[in-house]
């Protein structure tokens, strides 16, 4: 997994994932070993995790914006602690379209149902 996007929305940083979601145990462990050092480049801001719905992609809101050296140093933490996590992609489902069904006394098809 890792951060494919950056954006900033009114007072927060998103991070977009390129996985669909992220698990709570991922979501944990992120908080593990980046908020501590959110703390230490004195950030009092934490971290929340949302999924965007037009992109399909997860995302990890810190909830202030950074100085650009600091928000890069955000990232590649994050980047460092996702990188072994699978990328998950969204349910793909299967739908039928335009079926045919077959007479079998006249062994000849009937006109698509829909």
């Amino acid at each position: 997994m890792k951060i494919v996007e950056e954006r900033e929305a009114w007072i927060h940083t998103h991070f977009i994932l390129d996985s669909f979601f992220v698990t709570e145990q991922e979501r944990r462990q992120i908080s593990i070993s980046v908020e501590p050092e959110l703390m230490h480049l004195g950030l009092q801001y934490g971290l929340t995790y949302d999924i965007a719905p037009s992109k399909h992609r997860a995302i990890i809101v810190l909830e202030c914006i950074p100085f650009d050296p600091v928000k890069a140093e955000i990232k590649k933490l994050i980047n460092d602690v996702i990188e072994d996590f699978p990328v998950r992609l969204p349910e793909q489902r299967n739908v039928v379209t335009n079926i045919t069904v077959a007479d079998p006394e006249s062994e000849t098809e009937s006109p698509s149902l829909q």
